[in-house]
């Protein structure tokens, strides 16, 4: 028995040194993207509004529709597994999932757009204004939109926030796929209220995200698609940040980078690797060398990564990533710089 524990002792101690060891750190930076498409520099200040509202009875109608699509799809997996009780259990979790959908459906849309509110701040290419309106239309399960808003009706939304120069309406937020599935159905517009024309607009539809089975979280996941499609932001569905591995072993230099990164100091993390890269050690001079590139392509510094990224490669390092700096990421930095400025950007 003694000798066991000693085992076990030794091997913690293994793991622990294992781990001590390792020659990198992992940082999370936010991974920001440029919007899909350019909107007029001239709008800064958006009006939201929710025009997804249902009437009492076409609520109920869709719900059960949409309940019985759980309760087939629930029956059908458990008789493909040729068990009665699995049948008649997939079922009943069926209509229990959507009778707790429907009740959530009812807070749906100003959750949604509260949700569109803060990552729209948080983001800074627009001032979010609520409209606190609620604009109904007879809604259907699959989720297609209504027709466009007339111009009265913007007009009238218009003198309610005067100071928007567009009104962006929530106009279809529905349950998609089944509660086994849940799918987000939501349809954006948005709208210049002067000339009552439609600058843009979207249905989207949101699958599982992550293995989650709550209708809440694969529509907060759609509200996201459309915020990266009109703003550049930091994701968060379905990507969260981008975890990079820098070098902090291999000389006092790169260690003491370490204590940098871990307060998120980039400066200092970069002035100390500018100087290692200079060392006569070959090893630092190459893990700085790709740091730096590493550093400078997740902050779309594209100059600055491209000349990192090619010290690196010549000292032995990086080929793949700059390979994919190529061909990926140097456009994309060089659209979202376009748009929103590295100062108005945090990691």
């Amino acid at each position: 028995m003694r000798s066991l524990r000693v085992y076990a002792a030794g091997f913690s101690l293994a793991i622990l040194l294992i781990a001590c060891s390792k020659p990198y750190y992992t940082v999370d930076l936010r991974n920001w993207k440029p919007s899909e498409i350019e909107l007029p520099a001239s709008i800064q200040k958006v009006a939201l509004v929710n025009r997804s509202s249902i009437p009492e009875a076409d609520r109920k109608r869709i719900m059960e529709a949409y309940k019985k699509r759980g309760i087939a799809e629930g029956a059908l997996r458990g008789l493909a597994t040729l068990n009665p009780m699995e049948a008649a259990m997939g079922a009943t979790s069926g209509a229990i999932a959507g009778i707790i959908d429907e009740k959530w459906l009812e807070r749906a849309p100003q959750a949604s757009l509260r949700h569109l509110h803060d990552r729209l701040n948080e983001c800074g290419r627009f001032q979010p204004i609520m409209a606190g309106l609620e604009l109904q239309w007879r809604g259907t399960l699959e989720g297609s939109l209504p027709p466009p808003l007339p111009a009265e009706s913007l007009r009238i939304i218009h003198s309610r926030v005067p100071q928007a120069q567009a009104i962006l309406a929530l106009e279809t937020l529905l349950p998609g796929g089944s509660p086994q599935k849940p799918e987000a159905l939501l349809g954006f517009r948005l709208y210049d209220p002067k000339t009552a024309k439609v600058i843009d607009e979207a249905t989207l539809t949101s699958g599982s995200l992550q293995g989650s089975s709550t209708i809440r979280e694969v529509h907060l996941a759609a509200v996201e698609k459309y915020l990266l499609r009109i703003c550049p932001c930091y994701t968060v569905y379905p990507e969260p940040d981008r975890r990079i591995a820098f070098f902090v072993r291999g000389s006092p230099g790169l260690e003491q980078a370490k204590t940098a990164l871990i307060g998120r100091q980039w400066n200092e993390a970069i002035a100390t690797w500018e100087k290692e890269a200079q060392s006569p050690n070959k090893t630092a001079a190459k893990r700085a060398a790709y740091n730096l590139a590493l550093l400078y392509d997740a902050l779309c510094n594209v100059e600055k990564a491209e000349e990192w990224y090619r010290r690196a490669v010549a000292l032995g390092l990086a080929q793949r990533e700059y390979e994919a700096w190529g061909q990926e990421r140097r456009s994309l930095c060089g659209r979202l710089n376009q748009q929103v400025p590295f100062s108005k950007r945090t990691y």
